[in-house]
């Protein structure tokens, strides 16, 4: 009665944090506040420019650096009325490595590796670091972590009282252990493969903002499955789906983004 009575309030608790997203049309938990996400961020900036020094960026006037710049300028230009795009500042950051590599951080910083760019033309450039706005624009982040936490309350806690107060230590510690894998695998991994997937819809939607031949996204996943080959691990373990996988996604979203095309006057 009291764990019933207990998991009422929570569920109450966090049902205030339920808003309705609108990229997707669905309701999402967002526990935690932008500034708070942004802060995060700063710090985890800070750490990632210190550490990789001034040896590992592109200066601002390398040819890289300004492909990279220029195509992302062209894609922010493109999506200002988008107010989660005009209303934050950006800042390009490019990485000296091969990796083939992109990430956006909740405060505007946009690092790209130049070993996407060598890969990648302008259009497939574009499209990579869309979905990677796109991110911030869903704040999958927020969601991600509100999840789970909302996931530990309302699941974790209650089922690690039940286990301790039921068997041994040792055995109640192996419980809430395989109870946290189950969740990490079915929760988790699967919460993020869904931002992915609707990543790539909405990066794709702000590169046809722009103009730019929305094609070039199934073919660089294309490209990618070639390069990198089949994964050796099961889908259920991955936070992305696989490159074929994007690459039929992208291919399905071509008339859609087509049609926004051709209302922006491309």
């Amino acid at each position: 009665m009291t764990v019933t009575a207990g998991l009422c309030l929570i569920g109450t608790f966090l049902s205030s944090y339920i808003e309705l997203d609108p990229w997707t049309d669905l309701w999402r938990l967002f526990m935690f506040s932008e500034r708070t996400i942004e802060i995060r961020a700063d710090k985890q900036v800070a750490i990632i420019l210190a550490a990789m020094g001034k040896c590992c960026l592109l200066g601002i006037e390398h040819p890289t650096y300004k492909r990279v710049a220029g195509v992302t300028s062209q894609l922010l230009s493109a999506n200002v009325n988008v107010d989660d795009i005009r209303k934050r500042q950006w800042s390009v950051v490019v990485v000296d490595s091969p990796m083939v590599n992109a990430f956006v951080m909740a405060n505007g910083f946009i690092f790209v590796y130049s070993g996407l760019a060598a890969v990648a033309n302008d259009d497939q450039l574009s499209i990579i670091i869309g979905h990677e706005l796109a991110h911030c624009l869903l704040r999958h982040l927020n969601h991600l972590n509100s999840v789970n936490l909302a996931v530990h309350l309302m699941c974790m806690l209650p089922v690690a009282a039940v286990l301790s107060a039921t068997l041994p230590f040792p055995y109640a510690l192996f419980a809430v252990g395989m109870c946290q894998l189950v969740l990490y695998v079915c929760v988790e991994l699967r919460t993020q493969r869904g931002h992915e997937v609707e990543a790539d819809r909405v990066g794709l939607e702000l590169a046809a903002n722009a103009c730019l031949d929305v094609t070039q996204g199934y073919r660089f996943w294309e490209t990618m499955a070639m390069i990198n080959g089949p994964s050796t691990r099961k889908w259920w373990l991955d936070t992305h789906p696989s490159d074929k996988s994007r690459a039929r996604h992208l291919f399905s979203l071509i008339p859609a983004t087509k049609e926004l095309q051709k209302l922006a006057g491309c």
